[in-house]
């Protein structure tokens, strides 16, 4: 029996295609392991939405190439280079682009080199590598074309899976054990309008929630323009649905967002926030910002910088603008230096660490409930897990000193302290 081992590199979205790749080879009867070291063939699934992701992605290639092992090479890094890899990576055994992973194992047995990308549907799959919690994708690439971007060159424009489809993925990964679904896709609030559905998002997490075994929904993506009231009602009504919205604004300058060419501009920021403070729990935001994009001057800055402070953010993430051929904006002048992008980046997030701080200060004393993971990465002494406030990978987590449970299972927990991003409690 020959062994399977997975390099999943970039965003949840990237996890869920490596996911069906193992489901794949695991169908065919290899087995999977952890470790790559003890595999006989290595699939390293690539990132390029950013030229550091390109160069991570081609490192992980080169160094797993060096093993010895069959490497194929799956992902972005393929839709983007195409066949320019074939005779830049001789030694990957296959190139796989995104839409051909249900080919994967037969391509790599028949000996063959390259699997052009195809952008018609979206993967399906039942099986999952958290412990209890699952990403869905519900939708491929993007028809939002933000200057900046490129996911629909790279991944396509909007292709939505069929909501029973999707539904009964939901079902398939919540028999495996699955009790958190969250929802993945470029922009969540497209889903559907390709298949001429209203409210798409919202009747589809009507159904979701139906499944008794799933408890927690969260949703992930959503742009600013896309964000409904109907969709903020959702959240903030149904129970099983976490009171967390990852709402991606990048800036809220309406001159820099111009020239990002993000629809809506500065106005659809303003509104969903209008519109998720008007919810009657409240409802956790997770943004992310770019910094130094082409006409942002001080004054914009300064603009971001008060929006910060104001605190309607709960997590953040900042990265400073890199200019990708191909894009609108790498044509673009009045583009910040790289130092001074790299510095407003540092001062954000200093900012942003002292409000987080303070926000979760205020939780001591309060009880919450937690979906616990396994043990802490540090020791098998305590254990970890996360609040429905906090999304997997990316926002803190809830370390717990005192009282067991199992993994996967969801638990009180009175916070006893708290730090910058990660809260400490006990089970009660």
């Amino acid at each position: 029996m020959k062994r399977i081992a997975m390099v999943s590199l970039g965003c949840p979205k990237n996890l869920v295609d490596s996911e069906l790749i193992c489901e794949r080879f695991m169908d065919a009867g290899y087995a999977l392991v952890q470790n790559p070291e003890d595999a006989d063939v290595v699939v390293v699934n690539t990132c390029s939405f950013l030229t550091s992701a390109v160069e991570e992605s081609i490192a992980a290639l080169l160094e797993t190439c060096r093993s010895g092992r069959d490497v194929i090479c799956a992902g972005c890094l393929v839709s983007r280079y195409g066949t320019e890899l074939l005779a830049e990576l001789p030694e990957v055994r296959l190139f796989a682009g995104p839409g051909t992973y249900d080919n994967v194992v037969h391509a790599y047995e028949a000996g063959e080199r390259y699997l052009e990308p195809v952008f018609r549907s979206v993967v399906k799959r039942s099986f999952f590598t958290g412990t209890a919690s699952a990403c869905v994708k519900v939708s491929e690439g993007c028809s939002n074309h933000c200057g900046y971007c490129l996911i629909p060159s790279i991944r396509g424009e909007l292709v939505s899976k069929p909501m029973e489809d999707v539904v009964d993925e939901c079902r398939a990964l919540s028999d495996n054990g699955a009790r958190e679904i969250i929802l993945v896709a470029q922009d969540l609030g497209g889903y559907g309008k390709d298949l001429g559905m209203k409210d798409a998002l919202v009747r589809l997490v009507e159904r979701i929630s139906a499944i008794p075994e799933v408890e927690w929904i969260r949703i992930m993506y959503v742009h600013p323009a896309s964000l409904t009231r109907a969709l903020v009602d959702q959240i903030d009504h149904n129970p099983k649905i976490c009171p967390y919205l990852d709402l991606p604004v990048q800036h809220v300058s309406d001159r820099v967002l111009a020239a990002m060419g993000r629809k809506g501009g500065a106005a659809a920021v303003r509104e969903a926030f209008d519109l998720i403070g008007r919810a009657s729990r409240e409802i956790w935001v997770r943004t992310t910002l770019m910094v130094g994009h082409p006409g942002e001057d001080e004054q914009a800055f300064a603009e971001l910088e008060a929006f910060v402070a104001q605190g309607p953010v709960h997590h953040l993430g900042v990265f400073a603008y890199s200019s990708e051929e191909g894009t609108r904006s790498a044509l673009m002048e009045g583009r910040p230096d790289v130092r001074t992008a790299r510095h407003r980046m540092r001062r954000i997030m200093a900012l942003q660490q002292r409000l987080s701080k303070k926000r979760l200060h205020k939780l001591r004393g309060n009880r919450i409930q937690v979906l616990i993971e396994g043990y802490h990465p540090d020791t098998e002494l305590l254990l970890k897990g996360r609040a429905a406030f906090q999304a997997p990978q990316i926002d803190g987590m809830v370390i717990v000193n005192e009282g067991g449970a199992d993994a996967g299972t969801i638990v009180e927990v009175e916070v006893t302290d708290s730090w910058e991003y990660d809260l400490v409690g006990r089970i009660v």
